[in-house]
């Protein structure tokens, strides 16, 4: 199984990596308006928010490639969902999501993610996706990363049939942000662990600093693995076929990089002490992006049912 990245989704991130760098994506680059101006029609304009579909070409692998690089800035957005959404809808509500014209919202059990802010809805209601229309006010929902979500009452307009492989999609998705977040607040925090003197040494010297950032680092390596493993997993089957493989293994690669990722978030924090808790400092704004999208559909338990399930066939087949 190849692992690493081919020239052209190393071309993809390049291109996203300078477009973010241009956006001026940083630790306010959120902080007076949840999705800022041009960041999104950007994004469109560069094909991103179509990969992984017919129009934009590319698949799981180029999705992981491109949320990579957008963890690693903090890029705001219904990412996500976008990427779980264009593998549902049909062609016309795609090419409007993918040229950024409609702003997706992909929930379930009556909490959305940028309800408030969002044209189109889609619910995951177990295995089974819907489009919907909020049918009444949307009730506005407080979050730590400054997304503005919210609770719904659904009022179902078409089936979309089985959420399975758009729910494998999203996992994926989630993965590859949460270990680019993760692997930049390491780098962030062994840059100051270098520059930072004390006892006339560099801290990251001292093993108490350096022994648990290299711990986390080896886990994001990990979890990085198991994404790339997971994205090529689901570019090999068949959507319609009945393996679950790709489906398990993109849940896996979602426990491990919430788990790693929150881990590299708790040392970051300790390392620059108060100045890691404010967002205008270096790491905070991605430490609040990483819980967020830690939270985003499917939940936690969808993915821990699909491994342990897994894990019970494999017992009674051994058996």
């Amino acid at each position: 199984m190849k692992l690493s990245y081919d020239d052209e989704q190393l071309a993809l991130q390049d291109s996203i990596d300078g477009f973010c760098r241009r956006a001026g994506t940083g630790p306010l680059f959120a902080s007076d308006t949840p999705l800022p101006a041009g960041f999104w029609p950007g994004l469109a304009e560069l094909g991103v928010l179509l990969l992984g579909t017919e129009a934009g070409g590319g698949g799981a692998l180029e999705i992981a490639a491109a949320m990579e690089t957008l963890g690693a800035h903090g890029a705001p957005g219904p990412l996500v969902g976008t990427f779980a959404a264009t593998a549902l809808v049909g062609p016309d509500e795609s090419e409007r999501i993918g040229s950024g014209e409609a702003l997706v919202s992909v929930g379930e059990n009556r909490l959305f993610p940028w309800a408030p802010v969002a044209s189109l809805f889609v619910e995951i209601a177990g295995e089974e996706a819907w489009l919907v229309e909020p049918h009444g006010a949307i009730e506005p929902h407080q979050t730590t990363g400054n997304e503005p979500w919210g609770y719904i009452e659904p009022q179902r307009v078409r089936s979309l049939g089985s959420a399975r492989h758009a729910m494998a999609r999203a996992q994926v998705a989630a993965a590859a942000y949460l270990v680019g977040a993760g692997q930049e607040l390491v780098r962030l925090a062994a840059e100051y662990a270098r520059d930072r003197v004390q006892f006339n040494k560099p801290i990251a010297t001292f093993q108490a600093v350096s022994h648990p950032l290299a711990v986390v680092s080896v886990r994001l390596n990990a979890s990085r693995i198991l994404t790339r493993g997971a994205a090529q997993q689901l570019d090999t089957n068949n959507r319609q076929s009945n393996d679950a493989r790709g489906e398990v293994a993109a849940a896996t690669a979602r426990l491990s990089a919430v788990g790693s990722a929150m881990a590299a978030g708790y040392q970051a924090h300790q390392l620059f002490g108060a100045m890691g808790f404010t967002m205008e400092g270096p790491v905070g704004h991605l430490s609040h992006r990483i819980r967020q999208v830690g939270l985003l559909p499917p939940s936690q338990n969808y993915s821990h049912e699909l491994v342990l399930n897994q894990l019970l066939d494999q017992e009674r087949t051994a058996s």
